[in-house]
């Protein structure tokens, strides 16, 4: 003890309980989010290789499958009750009326490579709309992946910014495909 009062510092072994008691937490947090998962019916979505085909999935593909459907199941919780018609009908509106769409959050190196293109772009930011969550839970549906950015460029999803069904923006523009996607769709 110090003459002014008691350290403030915790001996190293009482830190190292608090770590191990942390891990404990974590590992228990998982382990009641994969409950949860399992008795809300959260089901994976199949990959496009497992969908394509007849093979049987090993069980690397099982579990990240269990993750990812997991993760779509926690996003629709943390997104509440909402009118899942209506919030499908809003992106289907959304991808119509914008050459190019981009569902991201304020932060997102995928608005930079448009900018820095000086492209026409949409970017709904989902941390500041309203339906934001509802979005991202439904893109899960859509989409089978909650991540954002989405981008769309002329109605057609490209994917994020360096991974998707097209390889993502980053992607696209290290090809030169973006360039030449943007004109087609006049955002350039």
């Amino acid at each position: 003890m110090r003459a002014d009062g008691p350290s403030l510092v915790a001996p190293v072994s009482q830190r190292r309980i608090h770590q191990d008691k942390w891990d404990i937490y974590k590992m228990k947090g998982l382990l009641l989010l994969a409950i949860a998962a399992l008795a809300h019916g959260f089901t994976p979505a199949p990959s496009p290789r497992q969908a394509n085909t007849k093979r049987m999935a090993s069980p690397l593909d099982n579990i990240l499958g269990f993750i990812k459907g997991g993760k779509i199941g926690l996003v629709k919780s943390i997104a509440g009750e909402y009118d899942a018609d209506a919030i499908r009908l809003r992106v289907d509106q959304d991808i119509a009326k914008n050459k190019v769409l981009m569902y991201s959050f304020t932060t997102v190196k995928a608005k930079a490579v448009l900018d820095e293109k000086n492209a026409k772009y949409t970017a709904i930011e989902l941390d500041k709309d309203e339906d934001g969550k509802a979005i991202r839970a439904e893109l899960g549906d859509i989409l089978g992946r909650t991540s954002v950015p989405a981008i769309w460029i002329d109605g057609k999803f490209i994917g994020g910014c360096n991974d998707g069904p097209m390889g993502g923006l980053i992607t696209l523009d290290e090809s030169n495909k973006l360039d030449e996607m943007l004109k087609a769709a006049k955002a350039l």
